[in-house]
């Protein structure tokens, strides 16, 4: 299974290979910056305290 830095890192390459090909406001590009932002997510919030733990 892949880490998910290395996740980051195949989507990001993914995205600036489209936008080239396609232009930087191309859909596709758009799409590709999209699905990195949710897998960005994902690691920026996996390290934030649940607050069902969180003491009043």
């Amino acid at each position: 299974m892949k880490s998910l830095d290395a996740v980051i890192e195949e989507y990001r390459k993914r995205m600036f290979s489209i936008a080239k090909e396609d232009g930087i406001s191309a859909q596709r590009t758009l799409v590709a910056s999209q699905n990195l932002d949710e897998i960005l997510n994902i690691e920026m919030n996996k390290n934030k305290p649940s607050p069902i733990n969180k003491k009043k």
